[in-house]
C-alpha cells in the first residue's frame, strides 16, 4: 500500500528505542513524540498515530489493542493506565497532574514541585473504553469498564462502568450496550 506522511515503527525499532514493554505488533507513527520511553509499556496490537503527543515522566501502561489517534496529549507524570479495547479519539487530552491557576503556587515544569501546587493523581481507564474527541481526562480520575465519553467532554470525577457520559462536566447520558464484550470473545476465537 501506498503512503504518504511517514510510517509506523517496526516492533524491533519501537525495542531498540528503550521502552519498558513492546507488545507484539505494536505501532508507534514515526510523527508521533514520546518523551520517557524508559516508562511506557505498549501492549499487543496497539496503535500510536501520527502527531500524538505523550509525556511519561511516571508509568503509563497501554494495554492490548489501544488505539491512541492523531494529536491526542498525554502527560503521565504520576501516572496512567489505558486498559484492553480502550480509544482515544483524536485529540483527546489525559491528565495526571495540573498547575494551580489561584496564584498561590508558581506554575510550569521548570519549577520545582515545591513551588508548585494543583492536582495529581494517577489515570486509571478501563477496558473497552472509548473517549470522543476532543475531550479533557484529569487527574486522579477512574474510568471504569465499558464507558463511552462523547466529544468535548470534560471529565474530572470517576465514571461508573458501562455508561455514556458527555458534557462539561461530563455527566451520565444512559447505560452503554455490553454487545461488544461478545465481539471481542469472537475476536480472540480468531486469533
Amino acid at each position: 500500500m501506498k503512503q504518504l506522511g511517514g510510517r509506523y515503527l517496526e516492533v524491533e525499532e519501537l525495542r531498540s528505542l528503550g521502552f519498558l514493554k513492546v507488545g507484539q505488533n505494536a505501532k508507534v507513527h514515526s510523527s508521533a513524540h514520546i518523551y520517557g520511553v524508559e516508562n511506557v509499556q505498549l501492549g499487543d496490537n496497539c496503535r500510536i498515530d501520527d502527531f500524538a503527543l505523550i509525556v511519561a515522566s511516571g508509568e503509563l501502561i497501554i494495554g492490548n489493542h489501544v488505539s491512541i489517534h492523531s494529536h491526542c496529549f498525554i502527560g503521565s507524570k504520576y501516572g496512567i493506565s489505558l486498559g484492553n479495547f480502550t480509544t482515544l479519539a483524536p485529540g483527546v487530552k489525559i491528565f495526571s497532574s495540573s498547575d494551580d491557576y489561584s496564584g498561590k503556587f508558581m506554575t510550569g515544569p521548570t519549577i520545582s514541585d515545591v513551588f508548585t501546587g494543583g492536582e495529581k493523581g494517577c489515570v486509571t481507564i478501563g477496558q473497552h473504553v472509548i473517549i470522543g474527541a476532543g475531550s479533557i481526562i484529569l487527574p486522579g480520575v477512574t474510568i471504569s469498564d465499558g464507558v463511552s465519553v462523547g466529544s468535548l467532554s470534560l471529565v474530572k470525577k470517576d465514571l461508573t462502568k458501562w455508561t455514556i457520559f458527555g458534557g462539561i462536566p461530563a455527566r451520565k447520558i444512559k447505560k452503554r450496550n455490553q454487545n461488544l464484550l461478545k465481539l471481542a470473545e469472537k475476536l480472540f476465537e480468531r486469533d
